[in-house]
């Protein structure tokens, strides 16, 4: 855990120490400032994915109500007996029929219809769902490069800082004929490739910054830097087994879960299909040679003699099984992937723990000493660039450590959909 409390506190100089502001906690701070749930608001009220998803989810809707309606009664007309040699000449014999037709359907096909479109409508508020956590993780991690992005830039700073004060040192030291102008010239060196380190790590500051504001369209970044630290929280992780069983709320199988349902059900679909629709006939018929009016009915099915849609069923049971055997993939995947990823962050955890009280205090301790061994004239100009070095890579691999087990859980809470309904 990255935090206040450090052992080694006690026995690192105050100038080595101050070449630590992350162990220390410190937040940056200033007027052009963001957090990172102020991050994650803009990113899901301004992307245009998930302001267009509420109308692709109501146009599902629609299709859900559509898919209930009854089918619409056919008007027709019909003349006969009119036109032809005799007392059929003319209109004089016509027969004029005016009726109405209704098509029944059999076999519960519009509640397997309806039943269809329901599970496609859950289906899209489970793809609004993934892209919201899609969203939201792209976020935490641009969010966190920035969050490294500064650190190391802090780092930087402070070992240009240690190089400044390291080389009017040894200029003090050959003024006073101790070293020659050749350790000076090399530690002016040192102190060149220090601030140039420092310019790339602002520049990648700086780029990190437009990477996070492109997360809600943002091409111009209102802000400088993100406030918080990388410290690893010193609460244990949760139990493997309770994220475990929450694999299933990860949007994308829910999507699965949704399309595997609207399969099944367009199951049913092709199966009632098998039974024919009735088609019933009601209507009035005028007689013109007698002036007269009669009632007509009627009713008509089709006869499934070369077509009984029974492949169609087999079609659709096949794709559903194919859905089925799909979702059980994906679930052992990401099973599979969530203890890893479990096992990879204890492993994290222990080696930060390993730099933090063991690593970075040896190292500190070391450049602090072959400082003094240095100005005492008992180590070279060469040891004391060793020891800054061995200092420096120590700190660059805590904030690394960190980084990785940031990421690592950012990746872990997405897969167990730990946040999926979360609307930040």
């Amino acid at each position: 855990m990255i935090s206040n409390s450090f052992p080694f506190r006690v026995f690192v100089c105050p100038f080595v120490f101050s070449l630590f502001p992350l162990l220390l906690g410190a937040a940056p701070t200033s007027s052009r400032s963001i957090t990172v749930e102020e991050c994650l608001v803009r990113a899901v009220a301004k992307r245009p994915e998930l302001q267009a998803a509420p109308f692709k989810t109501e146009a599902a809707r629609y299709r859900a109500k559509q898919a209930g309606r009854y089918a619409n009664p056919k008007f027709e007309t019909e003349m006969e007996d009119f036109g032809g040699e005799k007392d059929r000449r003319g209109l004089a014999g016509a027969q004029t029929t005016l009726s109405l037709v209704q098509e029944l359907e059999l076999g519960q096909k519009r509640k397997h219809r309806v039943a269809v479109a329901e599970a496609e409508t859950d289906a899209t508020k489970a793809e609004e769902s993934v892209q919201r956590t899609e969203i939201i993780t792209e976020t935490r991690r641009a969010a966190l490069a920035v969050l490294v992005a500064q650190e190391k830039a802090h780092l930087a700073e402070e070992l240009l800082t240690i190089a400044r004060e390291i080389e009017a040192a040894v200029l003090a030291k050959e003024q006073a004929g101790k070293v020659t102008a050749l350790e000076t010239e090399r530690a002016h060196t040192e102190t060149a490739h220090a601030a140039l380190e420092l310019q790339e790590r602002q520049a990648e500051q700086r780029d990190a910054v437009h990477e996070l504001a492109f997360c809600w369209g943002e091409t111009e970044p209102t802000f400088e830097i993100v406030e918080g630290t990388l410290d690893i929280p010193s609460q244990p992780l949760p139990p493997l087994e309770g994220l475990l069983s929450k694999v299933g709320n990860h949007p994308a199988l829910q999507v699965a879960d949704s399309e595997l349902r609207a399969l099944e059900s367009q199951v049913k679909v092709e199966d009632a299909a098998r039974i024919p629709n009735l088609e019933v006939t009601a209507g009035v018929r005028r007689y013109e040679d007698s002036d007269g009016y009669a009632v007509v009915a009627g009713i008509g099915i089709e006869l499934p003699l070369f077509n009984s849609n029974r492949d169609a069923v087999k079609a659709a049971q096949a794709e559903a099984e194919v859905a089925r055997l799909k979702i059980i993939a994906a679930r052992i995947k990401n099973e599979g992937a969530l203890r890893r990823l479990y096992a990879r962050l204890k492993t994290l955890v222990e080696k930060e723990v390993a730099l933090r009280t063991t690593v970075l205090p040896s190292a500190s301790r070391a450049l602090s000493r072959m400082r003094e061994a240095h100005e005492q004239g008992k180590a070279t100009y060469l040891d004391v660039l060793e020891a800054r070095r061995e200092a420096a890579e120590a700190h660059l691999g805590l904030i690394e450590t960190a980084s990785d087990y940031h990421a690592c859980r950012i990746t872990l809470e997405e897969r167990a959909g730990l946040y999926t309904a979360e609307k930040k």
